[in-house]
């Protein structure tokens, strides 16, 4: 594995390591949201395909970098466990990937599930790669578990610290305007935690302007900042859950269906309707940890 440096394999504490092990293996055992989370990676892919603009596909098949494998990070590996994951599609794309996960149990699973995946246990605010080792850094709602502000910066700056010149950073985050997940995250979430409505911690996260500031304050360039998955997720993943025993037709003809609320990320209101601010920035040049701007 490329650079790894073991001294910063890790911050996080054993409880931590625990716990996400923990929420990893009851996911695994009660297989939930099935086909919810089925939609979700098929968002995440289109997300990848729309912001490379094909640059994975290209590079597997010899179109440009005479043949060479393109680097990629991913920051978690809990979607490899909960559901199918996106890996085995950016494998099949020809990339390099390397994830990391807090959860040792998580990159196990992962890496026993995915041929060619390579994976450490490693905290996204202290990675244990080389500077300018990655041509694509991907983290789908990654730094939205953390409980600062800060710690997004500090996680932002490792991130451009390790893209290549040129490099690009597609990033995802809870979306506090939207009024739903500002109240999940907000006033009910001790409420809904213990009712077992939000089975997993979630800390702060970013609104699309304060998320911009932080990424260039890392020492990104801002390509692009969206709204992402619009459908009502509650209802959808009750629906999901209804139709996973159901035939094959129906499933995909409610995944059709869920893809069409997409159309809301092109109307004024997507702040409100979407799910996640999502983030496309590439790396002008060598990146390093910069002052947040205020």
């Amino acid at each position: 594995m490329r650079g790894i440096n073991p001294a910063t394999l890790t911050t996080m504490t054993t409880d931590q390591h625990n716990y996400w092990d923990s929420v990893g293996a009851d996911w695994q055992r009660r297989r939930p949201q099935k086909l919810w989370r089925e939609f979700s990676d098929r968002q995440q892919i289109g997300l990848l395909q729309r912001w490379t603009g094909g640059l994975l596909t290209r590079w597997a098949t010899g179109w440009i970098g005479g043949g060479s494998r393109p680097d990629l990070l991913k920051t978690d590996l809990f979607d490899e466990v909960a559901s199918q994951g996106i890996v085995p599609w950016l494998l099949a794309s020809g990339a390099h990937v390397t994830g990391i996960d807090v959860a040792p149990a998580i990159v196990a699973e992962a890496v026993a599930r995915n041929t060619g995946l390579e994976a450490v246990v490693a905290d996204v605010r202290s990675l244990p790669f080389a500077e300018a080792s990655f041509d694509v850094v991907f983290s789908g709602s990654t730094l939205d578990h953390f409980e600062s502000a800060a710690d997004i910066q500090t996680a932002l700056g490792e991130l451009c610290r390790v893209l290549r010149p040129g490099g690009t950073l597609i990033l995802t985050l809870d979306n506090p305007a939207n009024p739903i997940i500002w109240l999940r995250n907000g006033p009910l979430l001790g409420l809904l935690r213990r009712v077992g409505i939000v089975p997993y911690q979630v800390g702060k996260t970013l609104g699309p302007r304060a998320l911009e500031r932080a990424v260039q304050a890392a020492g990104l360039d801002v390509v692009e900042t969206t709204a992402f998955m619009h459908c009502p997720r509650a209802i959808a993943v009750a629906l999901a859950g209804t139709l996973e025993r159901l035939s094959r037709s129906w499933q995909e003809a409610f995944l059709r269906h869920l893809q069409a609320w997409e159309r809301l990320e092109r109307w004024p209101t997507r702040w409100l309707t979407g799910h996640y601010v999502a983030v496309h920035a590439v790396a002008p040049r060598g990146c390093g940890v910069k002052p947040p701007l205020h």
